[in-house]
């Protein structure tokens, strides 16, 4: 008769718990309503999501007018979460330890022991590190770059006078892409951005051997619209993912100013690039996109020319 009182009143609490939930979450603490339930400082308890996962461990740590403010142990805690009971001292759970000692032998003893070890060690599991996530997803965000461009012109000017103009500048450029998944290690980035390409030098020609007697500035500026396409393979699935990829793009002029090139013969581009990056998790929903990338113009007999592009932004997750 005395189990039978301690298993009802354990279920009794266990149905008490499930009503008490999370109300607000602030600074790895959360603000429960109670819902009637009794608990007292130091208990504590797995919160679990409307899946009826446990995501994370907390314990009491003031209880007041069927409120309770605790601390997050392990794991996230979001609005409406519910509270289970954890299996520590604090919590009633009927005593059976002698009855099985009598009725199992030393092997089963030893297995139900390993198999309670690896069950607790599966729940803590659950609640810890839910802040990122651990599989790529659909995406999408905006970036900001920074284009450090070099170009070198061979020139030859009406006079006869020939001369190579190496140049150099920066330019910026924003835009928007999206990542869509392939496998789960390899994602493909679709980027739309306006960019400037600008750059600028200072050369002296020569003529049948002599240089001439002043130099000449050269400049070339020019603002594309640009498409690229780019496949990443993601070697990390933390926090912190780290990728490499490569693919190319298509650039069309929407601007451009130049005494070192033919104006009439700057339209369209197409490039090919590599690059690096790191995806930084700000949690489950967003992320900071980090990108070095090289760009490379396919030269002509005259024209030599690449970008190296740092881009840096902002990113959701689908869900």
């Amino acid at each position: 008769m005395k189990k039978i009182l301690i298993v009802l009143c354990s279920l009794l609490l266990q149905t008490s718990v499930y009503a008490a939930s999370v109300t607000a979450v602030k600074n790895q603490k959360v603000l429960i309503d109670l819902a009637g339930a009794s608990t007292s400082p130091g208990d504590e308890y797995f919160l679990v999501n409307p899946s009826g996962k446990k995501v994370a461990i907390i314990r009491i740590k003031q209880v007041k007018n069927n409120k309770a403010l605790a601390d997050i142990l392990k794991g996230r805690a979001d609005l409406g979460y519910t509270l289970q009971a954890r299996a520590t001292e604090n919590t009633p759970t009927p005593d059976r330890s002698a009855e099985n000692e009598q009725q199992q032998p030393e092997e089963a003893k030893s297995a139900r022991s390993n198999t309670d070890k690896k069950r607790t060690s599966e729940e803590e599991s659950s609640a810890r590190d839910t802040t990122y996530l651990r599989a790529l997803k659909n995406s999408y965000g905006l970036i900001g770059k920074y284009l450090m461009n070099s170009m070198t012109v061979n020139i030859t000017d009406s006079l006869g006078g020939t001369g190579t103009a190496s140049m150099s500048g920066s330019g910026f450029g924003v835009g928007g892409f999206m990542d869509f998944t392939a496998t789960p290690d390899i994602a493909v980035e679709v980027e739309g951005a306006l960019e400037q390409f600008n750059v600028a030098g200072t050369t002296r020609l020569s003529s049948n051997g002599t240089p001439y007697a002043n130099s000449t500035d050269y400049s070339t500026k020019i603002s594309y619209l640009s498409a690229y396409g780019l496949g990443k393979y993601y070697f990390t699935k933390s926090k912190y993912r780290m990728w490499a990829g490569v693919g190319g793009g298509f650039l069309i002029a929407m601007s451009k100013s130049s005494n070192a090139l033919n104006e009439n013969n700057i339209a369209t581009n197409q490039v090919a690039n590599a690059a690096v990056g790191v995806d930084i998790q700000w949690n489950r929903k967003t992320y900071i996109p980090v990108t070095l990338e090289y760009t490379y113009f396919p030269p002509t007999s005259t024209v030599k020319a690449t970008s190296i592009v740092l881009k840096a932004g902002w990113a959701w997750n689908d869900k």
